[in-house]
């Protein structure tokens, strides 16, 4: 139920940032969630993780469904679909390169920002 939750209210935060965030040209709003996403996931996994709560409820509410159903591959892949499509071979690899790289070093960041608070 709480991995329900959670990904009810990232979907919810994903919709209301695609409606927030203009993506005519390139998919601003999706890399946007999908950074965001990535930097929440490494924080809350961080805290979680460092107190032993990885099998916790929060663990499941906020790790697995909130950032789940706040983070958008699927979608990603779709835009990547759309942006070939058209031909438009620059912002492909553009959009790839920085949501792959862009995600990982926030994940990271995420960890780390997290480590600075609990030390």
């Amino acid at each position: 139920m709480l991995v329900f939750l959670g990904g009810g209210l990232g979907s919810s935060f994903r919709w209301l940032i695609n409606k927030i965030i203009p993506s005519d040209t390139f998919p601003y709003s999706t890399i946007s969630v999908n950074l965001i996403g990535c930097l929440l996931i490494g924080i809350l996994a961080g805290y979680l993780l460092s107190h032993s709560h990885f099998k916790s409820d929060m663990y499941s509410l906020l790790v697995v469904g909130f950032c789940g159903g706040l983070t958008t591959f699927s979608a990603f892949a779709l835009d990547n679909y759309n942006l070939i499509k058209s031909n438009d071979f620059f912002n492909t690899i553009l959009y790839i390169t920085l949501s792959v790289t862009g995600c990982i070093i926030m994940v990271y960041a995420g960890f780390y920002i997290i480590q600075k608070i609990l030390n």
